[in-house]
């Protein structure tokens, strides 16, 4: 985090706003042609070669300058343009140079000499100029904020001149830095007297080819930005795999981690980490986000067999048999069904597992016996349900499991004699059983099955000709968990159940969504590493977590409690966000979609990085702050990206350039895309971090 400094500090105190963007820099030549949109700037090879190159896409000012005395005379035009190198221009004698270029070169080439030595210096000072098309991004003019000089920013021109007024220059390594930070501290800061924290996020970088740059000292510009950008907003992290985007994604996030040190602020992180390089140390660099938190409880990580001892690991899974959590779990496989839409996928989607209240009934002893009927089938129902479990390969139990259904006395007695032990008799009166494990809930359902069918088929043996089996074929509930269970119509149900086996630990205890809640309240960062289990389970995941998050902050908005800040960072979008659904499904049913809709006004953020633009709601990509865009592949993807900002001039360079880390930058305070090459995730970020936490510093 870094106060001002420089320019913006200069402005501030009171100097000369305007003419200190032109410190040490670098006249180019001048605009010939200007209107509201581009500029056409007129130079040399001389010049450009003196200046260190320009690249596309580089940033040049216009102003209306004495030339030699940029900074100490007045401006005939109180403003400086800013403008964005596009390409070059043909000049209006384009013709008459491209023959005598033409001509000198083939003469040359046939005298073995360089170009220059066969023309006189007049000729080769004409074929040498050349122009620039440039884009008109804005205006830089002067005001006043709070009785002192700022530099203001205008996202257009107010007027254009037709003659030659403007000379075109290239910043200084300092003026460039301004440029790209703007702003660096906003007009409400200053009347606040509110300093902003800001990070470096990296340097300017204009072109993969950086030997000029190098040369010109202008390769480590850097670039701040401001970490309240990112907090409670959407950020997109674009880009193919290996340029860059989790690096990107762990600066983020352990910039926010400092930022909430700093101000004694509760921001808690949620990283859904689908390859499992978050939650770990990277064995290279030795770097991780893990460290942010070690020998401190500000780092939770959730996964799949937590090692024993470490105190920030713990179970991903849950408890499928923990009949305290079973509204969970049915809410978790009712989400996994949720696009199957077979009749008998239905009825056991629809099916009644989960007790009704008294209150739905009416008083008196007619609303008593209504509503324990629907108990005793809600009971029958669910020793069905983990019987199922059982037969799905949910292995183990639960402490305390017990599953307690009336059976009568006749259809006991035979269960017996073929089961003994099986069964419990928990109130002889009421005729009330229990079983004690799912293993035992299944021998109870599969025998029932069996008398269910002999009754159908007219066939019932002698032995069980006492059997009521015609109780447990009324009870709706019973027989949608049985028509699973025994498989006998389909199997798609029962094998969609057992793909979220994964999940399944019988010695978790607990909501996990509850927990993850819990500790996003205290402020930490949390880490779910989805590396082990199916696609399908890791998107059910975290879908219900991403529901319970924004029911549990609407709660908290409703009851007027202040906000939560709390940042949910997406790795590898396009695994979660379910293509299929995108542009088609309603903001109740996408979790995401009603991320970006609804909760910005419960203070909660995301950040998504994917290599697909196109598998991303546009509903979420038009409620974006924040975009850091490196390397795409794929026209289709830069089309996407292109109805956005003005990144369709960057289009062509995001193809064809690879290199890592080299991204396009607009963020919620920028003004404009800005060209970076981010910064690497080290120990020093780290360490930096754990110091405004008042922790030691981490050595591997």
């Amino acid at each position: 985090m870094k106060r001002l400094s420089g320019i913006a500090g200069a402005a501030t105190a009171g100097g000369s706003p305007l003419t200190t963007l032109l410190n040490d820099a670098k006249r180019l030549g001048g605009i010939y042609h200007l209107d509201y949109d581009k500029a056409i700037v007129i130079t040399d090879d001389f010049i450009k070669r003196e200046a260190g190159g320009v690249p596309r896409n580089g940033f040049l000012l216009a102003a209306a300058t004495v030339p030699t005395k940029e900074t100490n005379a007045p401006l005939d035009e109180d403003e400086i343009i800013l403008l964005r190198v596009r390409g070059t221009a043909a000049l209006p004698n384009e013709s008459e140079l491209i023959a005598t270029r033409l001509a000198a070169m083939r003469t040359a080439d046939v005298r073995d000499q360089r170009p220059e030595a066969v023309i006189d210096n007049l000729t080769n000072g004409q074929i040498e100029m050349s122009a620039f098309d440039c884009e008109v991004l804005g205006t830089f003019y002067a005001d006043t904020v709070a009785r002192q000089p700022y530099v203001q920013w205008g996202a257009d021109i107010d007027n254009v001149y037709s003659g030659a007024r403007y000379f075109v220059y290239l910043p200084s390594a300092e003026v460039l830095s301004f440029i790209a930070s703007y702003p660096e501290k906003t007009a409400d800061e200053i009347e606040s007297q509110e300093e902003p924290n800001l990070i470096d996020v990296g340097v300017v970088r204009f072109a993969s080819t950086r030997r000029r740059a190098v040369e010109a000292k202008m390769d480590s510009v850097p670039v701040k930005v401001r970490v309240t950008d990112f907090i409670s907003r959407k950020t997109a992290v674009l880009g193919m795999t290996r340029v860059g985007k989790s690096n990107t994604n762990k600066t983020i996030v352990t910039s926010v981690f400092e930022h909430a040190a700093l101000t004694k602020t509760n921001i808690g992180q949620l990283i859904f980490d689908p390859q499992g390089e978050y939650a770990n140390v990277n064995p290279q660099d030795k770097t991780g986000l893990r460290l942010l938190g070690t020998g401190s409880d500000r780092v939770h990580i959730y996964k799949m067999n937590p090692k024993y001892g470490d105190n920030q690991e713990f179970p991903l899974a849950i408890n499928f048999h923990d009949t305290n959590e079973f509204a969970m779990v049915w809410e978790m496989i009712g989400n996994a069904l949720a696009e199957m839409n077979a009749s008998y996928a239905n009825a056991f989607k629809t099916a009644r597992l989960l007790e009704p209240s008294r209150d739905e009934y009416p008083t008196g002893q007619a609303g008593d016996r209504e509503y324990y009927d629907v108990i005793g089938d809600v009971q029958r129902g669910r020793l069905a349900f983990y019987a199922l479990l059982a037969k799905a390969n949910f292995a183990g139990s639960a402490t305390g499991f017990s599953i307690r259904f009336k059976m009568d006395k006749d259809t006991r007695a035979a269960f017996e004699a073929d089961r003994p032990g099986v069964i419990e008799l928990a109130n002889p009166r009421q005729g009330i059983c229990a079983v004690k494990s799912p293993a035992a809930a299944r021998m109870v359902v599969a025998w029932l099955s069996e008398r269910i069918a002999e009754n159908l088929s007219g066939s019932v043996p002698p032995k069980y000709q006492s059997v009521n089996a015609a109780t447990w074929q009324s009870c709706e509930p019973f027989m949608s968990v049985l028509t699973v269970f025994d498989a006998t119509v389909g199997s798609a149900v029962l094998n969609r159940i057992k793909t979220l086996v994964d999940f399944h630990d019988p010695t978790s205890r607990g909501d996990l969504a509850e927990k993850v809640w819990d500790d996003l309240v205290a402020g930490r960062l949390v880490i779910i590493d989805l590396s082990i289990g199916s696609d399908e389970v890791t998107k059910i995941l975290s879908e219900r977590l991403v529901f319970r998050l924004i029911d549990r902050a609407n709660q908290r908005f409703r009851a007027n409690l202040d906000n939560v800040p709390i940042q949910i960072v997406v790795e590898e979008a396009h695994n979660l966000f379910d293509r299929s659904k995108s542009g088609k499904s309603t903001v109740k049913d996408d979790p995401w979609v009603r991320l970006a809709k609804e909760a910005a006004k419960y203070g909660m953020g995301l950040v998504y990085a994917t290599q697909e633009v196109t598998s991303v709601d546009k509903r979420i990509l038009s409620n974006t702050s924040n975009w850091i865009v490196a390397h795409l592949n794929s026209d289709n993807e830069t089309r996407e990206l292109s109805h956005y900002y003005d990144f369709a001039v960057f289009a062509e360079g995001l193809r064809k350039v690879e290199d890592r880390g080299y991204a396009r930058m607009k963020t919620f305070s920028g003004k404009y895309i800005v060209p970076v090459q981010i910064a690497k995730f080290d120990h020093a970020m780290i360490n930096r971090a754990r110091e405004a936490a008042g922790l030691p510093p981490v050595n591997l």
